[in-house]
């Protein structure tokens, strides 16, 4: 069985094979062992089947150790040394088995797993220190201090297998720094400053995931680490700002481009037409976004400027045309209100009332000055005009009223003195003055009638005078607007 043992092959066949072979094998000898039994009586001693079941086991936990399968081989290894409990032989096979593998992981730079399987054999052989014979327990810490030396040089040859990949990274990084750094994206290429940013941000990273703590003082010095990662910083800031410039411009490019858009549609649209405040109030919209982005981009001031006279523009041709169609339905309305030669004052008054009303409503539709101060000059024109037949109407009253003085004064002139006759007085002064509205004459023709009425109220009995001043003040005036 020894032999079979040392000299299992690499191929792991061959140890599922061996493996088999022992079970056969441990099944023989308890065949014979039975067969002893019934012909001589004599039978085998249980540590014998221990000892196979043992070597099975290690065997077994051999072989998956040379796949790589620590925790499957630890099973194994577990069970051997529970049919042998502190069989120093077999705790030495162990440990050497362990570490032949551990060797192999330290050969291939696998440093951590090497220690964690070190600190596990570590765990392993501290708990048979329950079933080793006293006489074993110094062998046992002697192993114990092998595992610490092997772990103290696994930690050694990690720490310097750091320090190396460490210096080498930084190597590495330092020189695609002075090669990012140098770099300069050609201008009017997006794409190439978007990509070169993009890496200027992953070599930064790069550079804050370097394990620093693995290099010495010496180290640190000599690679400029902090000057580099500082420009770095600066360059993808220097960047950033680039970007937004650039992308502010952009977007002020197509603002400005959709805004005059807006001014020619709207300089397009019908004088009637409801879309033209839309436009012009879209393009008030834009530039008031473009005064936000003033601070972003200096050519911005002249565009805003720009945008901004041909939008007053726009809104003056615009102006000027509504205005226009507005003044000529105003001059259409002057000519149709023209007054006729037949025409009565009052006719003319009214006829120059309504235009003047007329000319108010629309003058609120203009919003071209010119046509401002065209409508302001008819209004001026129209109230003159209005104010004219006005006077002409007091004054054609007035004419009527001197008249019906003198028509009186010729008829009943000879009543006055000794002969009058008071009766007929009152009766004249009924009909010839009653229906005056002296409020409508002028001062001079107030006295005149004052004094025509006077002369001849005197002549009044005193029993007449109340009654006829009440009569007077009753009776229905000639109104102005007959005239």
């Amino acid at each position: 069985m020894g032999f079979y043992g040392g000299k299992t092959s690499k191929n792991i066949d061959n140890f599922d094979k061996f493996a088999l072979f022992l079970e056969d094998f441990q099944l023989d000898i308890q065949h014979f062992e039975h067969e002893l039994v019934k012909k001589t009586g004599i039978q085998m001693r249980a540590k014998n089947l221990q000892a196979a079941k043992t070597e099975q086991a290690f065997v077994k936990g051999e072989a998956l150790l040379k796949q790589g399968n620590m925790t499957h081989a630890g099973l194994y290894f577990s069970n051997g040394m529970s049919q042998e409990p502190g069989n120093w032989e077999k705790i030495r096979r162990y440990q050497q088995t362990v570490l032949d593998y551990c060797q192999q992981l330290i050969d291939n730079g696998n440093y951590q797993t090497a220690l964690n399987v070190l600190d596990e054999m570590e765990v392993f052989i501290r708990s048979q220190a329950l079933y080793v014979p006293v006489q074993d327990i110094d062998k046992l810490q002697q192993a114990l201090i092998g595992i610490a030396q092997t772990k103290q040089t696994v930690t050694e040859k990690m720490i310097a297998a750091n320090h190396s990949e460490t210096a080498q990274l930084i190597k590495e990084l330092l020189d695609q720094s002075d090669e990012l750094l140098a770099y300069q994206p050609p201008n009017g290429q997006p794409e190439l400053i978007t990509q070169h940013q993009e890496s200027l941000r992953n070599l930064l990273f790069s550079w804050q995931s370097v394990d620093f703590s693995v290099l010495t003082e010496k180290d640190r010095e000599y690679s400029e680490i902090s000057d580099k990662m500082t420009q770095l910083e600066n360059a993808i800031t220097t960047i950033d700002q680039q970007q937004a410039t650039a992308q502010a411009t952009k977007t002020v490019v197509a603002l400005v481009h959709r805004a005059e858009q807006f001014l020619e549609k709207a300089a397009a649209e019908s004088a009637q037409s409801n879309l033209t405040l839309y436009y012009l109030s879209s393009v008030d919209s834009i530039i008031r976004q473009l005064v936000l982005l003033v601070p972003e981009v200096e050519t911005a001031i002249t565009q805003l400027s720009t945008l901004s006279m041909q939008l007053e523009q726009t809104k003056e041709t615009i102006a000027k045309r509504q205005s226009q169609l507005v003044w000529d339905e105003i001059e259409q309305t002057v000519e149709q209100s023209k007054i006729p030669e037949n025409s009565t004052a009052q006719e003319a008054i009214e006829q120059f009332t309504k235009l003047r009303q007329f000319i108010s409503e629309k003058f609120a539709q203009l919003s071209s000055v010119e046509f401002v101060e065209k409508a302001q000059a008819l209004s001026e024109k129209v109230n003159s005009q209005l104010t004219d037949w006005q006077h002409q109407q007091l004054h054609q009253y007035e004419r009527w009223a001197i008249a019906r003085l003198n028509e009186f004064y010729n008829e009943y002139q000879n009543e006055l003195g000794m002969r009058s006759d008071e009766d007929k007085i009152y009766a004249g002064l009924i009909n010839y003055l009653g229906n005056i509205d002296n409020r409508y004459l002028s001062s001079p023709a107030q006295r005149a009638y004052n004094e025509v009425f006077q002369k001849f109220y005197v002549e009044l009995r005193d029993d007449q005078k109340i009654p006829l001043s009440s009569q007077m003040s009753l009776m229905n005036k000639k109104p102005l607007s007959n005239f």
